[in-house]
């Protein structure tokens, strides 16, 4: 399989140069990234099983770069029952499998050792539009800022356990902690299918800031949403199911349906309930990633 594949080989200031201001170019505004991350979140926790049930298309010798675009039905923020049809990019890009760019999520692997890997990350955390939905008219907008943190990342053979611990820069984004874990379930052939879960905890001023509701706010709210202090906590677990078929040795589509509950503050917050939307989130979509 190898022999007859014929990548074009783009040198690493090439791709740098080329992806990074088309990752920001198609996130301008604050919620799409938000968007962004939450498909990234689903996928991420189930890709790793994927590409160690179709291991061809890796080549630790070189960079290899995946890129395509994903369409598919998102919530309008974090917590809503409102969902829109989105076309978002989907970018995978590693060197010697050391590093790697996947959508706005930076990892560097110092440590390895077997199975296990660690290192620093930098993550473009996404913002929230108040004109995304209605029930956010008048309660400002969340700005898009960066996270620095740390990972830790343990494979098998077709099993990925790992979890990161992240601080955000700015926009009072606070710290959050993710665990993930995805096993492949299934592989015929050219297709494979894995599952995962993924837990999120957030900060007290993250929790805020995503779900809390300020007197301010509150008053300035178009919807009357009342104020509301929000807690440190589990925020979401989510369940993924991922399908991913290879047409070719370079081309890949992959298939998404992702399903999670808000938990704790998230849960309970007025964005999330009096009709505005649900502690219950759905994801779903189809996507083709092109190697090059």
């Amino acid at each position: 399989m190898h022999n007859n594949r014929r990548f074009l080989r783009p040198s690493l200031g090439a791709l740098t140069a080329c992806v990074l201001p088309f990752l920001f170019s198609v996130g301008a505004s604050a919620d799409r990234f938000n968007i962004s991350d939450r498909f990234y979140n689903a996928l991420e926790a189930v890709q790793e099983g994927i590409d160690l049930l179709l291991p061809g298309d890796l080549d630790s010798q070189d960079v290899t770069a995946r890129v395509g675009l994903g369409l598919g039905w998102t919530p309008d923020y974090e917590g809503s029952n409102n969902y829109r049809f989105r076309a978002i990019p989907l970018i995978d890009i590693r060197y010697k499998e050391v590093w790697r760019l996947n959508g706005g999520q930076f990892t560097y692997s110092a440590f390895r050792s077997g199975d296990f890997e660690a290192g620093p990350l930098l993550n473009l955390n996404g913002g929230r539009s108040e004109n995304t939905n209605k029930a956010l008219e008048g309660l400002g907008d969340i700005s898009t800022t960066l996270d620095v943190g740390v990972f830790a990342r343990y494979s098998t053979k077709a099993m990925l356990i790992s979890g990161d611990v992240r601080q955000a820069l700015g926009a009072g984004r606070g710290m959050q902690i993710r665990l993930t874990a995805g096993h492949g379930i299934y592989k015929s052939g050219n297709f494979a299918m894995g599952a995962g879960v993924r837990a999120k905890w957030l900060s007290g001023k993250a929790m805020q800031t995503s779900f809390g509701v300020t007197p301010e706010q509150s008053a300035n709210s178009a919807r009357g949403i009342e104020a509301y202090d929000a807690n440190a906590g589990l925020s979401d677990i989510s369940a993924n199911l991922i399908g991913v078929y290879q047409l070719t040795p370079s081309v890949r589509m992959l298939g998404l349906v992702s399903v999670g509950t808000l938990l704790g503050s998230a849960a309970d917050s007025p964005l999330t309930g009096g009709g505005f939307g649900s502690s219950m989130q759905f994801l779903g979509g189809t996507g083709i990633q092109f190697l090059f």
